[in-house]
């Protein structure tokens, strides 16, 4: 029994507990009474293949769809196969990416990292070895900040879940692997090598062991995945390996504390050994693979045979996490320096003469969170409505440039109805275009392989504008309005939304002596139906 745990073995051994875990709080517990308690502790590393042209090293050109639709081995040069006497060189595209990628993660980036080689052996990893940067990485010393999701019981409407931070450890640019897989013919099972992916450039993001549960685990991918998507460095598709997780997961004992014992919150110093998990592919695989590891270590804990520091896989079907091989240290991987590339130095050059303040000033977008405080501290958009906005970046632009094209089009109108502009404006695009977009995810990811957005719809920020003027001015109703967003979103229109609604007959009336004589003439037509009104009946 590993030193440090207060926890009396002996005299619970005869004893039987049911263990669970907290998704939440990440507590592993049982209902047996004098049970100990323990706490989940979880790090995570991120490997996410940046959306550039080429490959990092060879400068093998890449198609743009995924290389999982790809014919095997129809994107590799000699490099990429470790052919003798071919030299890398490293893609300045790529490092722009990792710069921009760290910097959205509020990373510390030295002025110099340097490649080094990690040795091991895969089938798909032809080189021998791989190029990465363990000791001098690209960035350091990070923040992810991430908001929590409510369960949807207790979720009020526009309702939005506690914030909580992370601490990224290192940022380190480095080479993928190729892909194996297995095929049975004529009863023989196979191990096929695709080597498309081999060589493409990687950024891997490490995290200090810092969350605590499944849940915040699966906030943290997440949130990642949104950011480097929203910033265009990742596509995030975690179903194509394009973003792929490995969590660290240990538990550690809960000491119970007086509450007047300071700031001490009753974990204690050991936190178990280390089991990694490797290449998990959906944030689903995330939470699930984080609660079985906390019950099962705690299981083999209490049995007397804390788990080993070793490498699992998940399995989907069973649900289970399985052994894959016994965890390497540091010196197992033999690391060097890469003698055949030159440090990375972040100056003018490798901007194309800009500066890294002025390239990031020119590239780096606005992130989601500064996006956010934005929406909702100029425009006084709510938490819920702001995050469903910034979830799509391209809503983004199309929220700015509707509420200043109605806002002009009500130039003439009293400030109360201009100030409405901003919160119709919020509830067309999320309530209205949203649910357009939604109702085409299928078609569009099937014709353009791309998650769905207000980019592919024929509605643009203009458009979304006018309808909003419509609407605050009187002209029409909320459900004209919806019926014009769905004109325009399915026939992207080069018409303006006043023509459209014009052609379609969309204009309220509102005119006492117009409407009083509608009436009139309805009774008037209908004489036989007014006589059975006159009758009592409906």
């Amino acid at each position: 029994r590993p030193p440090g745990i207060r926890v009396n073995l002996s005299s619970l051994k005869h004893r039987s507990f049911s263990w669970s875990v907290d998704s939440s709080s990440g507590v592993v517990s049982s209902k047996t009474k004098g049970s100990p308690r323990f706490q989940t502790v979880i790090g995570l590393e991120i490997h996410a293949q940046l959306d550039i042209a080429t490959k990092l090293f060879s400068g093998t050109p890449l198609p743009k769809a995924s290389t999982l639709y790809q014919t095997p081995n129809t994107s590799v040069w000699p490099f990429d196969v470790g052919v003798p006497g071919v030299l890398p060189r490293v893609s300045q595209e790529a490092v722009q990416a990792a710069v921009l990628s760290a910097a959205a993660t509020n990373c510390q980036i030295p002025s110099v990292s340097r490649f080094e080689r990690k040795h091991y052996f895969y089938a798909d990893l032809p080189l021998g070895y791989q190029v990465t940067q363990q000791r001098w990485p690209l960035a350091r010393d990070g923040v992810l900040m991430c908001q929590r999701e409510l369960k949807k019981k207790r979720k009020k409407k526009g309702e939005v879940g506690e914030s909580f931070v992370t601490r990224i450890e290192r940022v380190q640019l480095e080479q993928d692997t190729g892909k194996t897989t297995n095929a049975t013919r004529n009863g023989i099972t196979e191990s096929l090598v695709d080597f498309n992916r081999a060589g493409c450039a990687l950024i891997e993001i490490v995290f200090y062991p810092d969350l605590r549960s499944a849940s915040d685990a699966a906030t943290a991918v997440e949130t990642l995945r949104t950011l480097l998507k929203h910033i265009g460095t990742c596509n995030g598709k975690m179903e194509e390996g394009s973003l792929r997780c490995d969590l660290n997961v240990s538990v550690a004992p809960i000491e119970d504390v007086d509450e007047n014992d300071g700031d001490d919150d009753g974990l204690l110093d050991f936190a178990g050994n280390r089991v990694e998990v490797k290449n998990l592919n959906s944030i689903r695989q995330v939470q699930q693979a984080a609660q079985y590891e906390a019950v099962r270590q705690v299981n083999a804990l209490m049995d007397g045979n804390p788990t080993a520091q070793e490498t699992r896989t998940f399995d989907v079907k069973s649900g289970k996490t399985v052994v894959i091989r016994s965890k390497e240290g540091a010196k197992d991987y033999r690391f060097m320096p890469e003698p055949d590339l030159p440090p990375v130095s972040i100056d003018d050059d490798t901007f194309g003469g800009q500066s890294l303040e002025s390239f990031l000033e020119t590239t780096l977008p606005e992130l989601p969170q500064d996006a956010r405080d934005r929406l909702q501290g100029d425009y006084d958009v709510s938490a819920y409505l702001a995050g469903v906005i910034t979830g799509d970046p391209p809503a983004i632009q199309m929220f700015d440039i509707a509420v200043e094209e109605a806002q002009s089009q009500l130039s003439e109108e009293p400030e109360r109805v201009i100030k409405q502009v901003p919160e119709t404006t919020a509830n067309l695009l999320c309530n209205g275009l949203f649910a357009l977009v939604r109702e085409d995810d299928v078609k569009t990811k099937e014709t353009l392989g791309e998650d769905n957005s207000v980019k592919f719809s024929g509605v643009n920020g203009k458009h979304l504008g006018e309808i909003v003027a419509l609407l605050l001015e009187g002209s029409i109703s909320n459900t004209m309005a919806k019926q014009l967003l769905k004109i325009l979103h399915q026939e992207e229109a080069e018409k303006t939304a006043r023509q459209v609604a014009d052609e379609n007959g969309f204009k309220l009336i509102t005119d006492h002596d117009v409407l009083t004589q509608i009436c009139r003439d309805a009774i008037a037509d209908s004489p036989e139906e007014m006589e059975r009104y006159k009758l009592g009946e409906k």
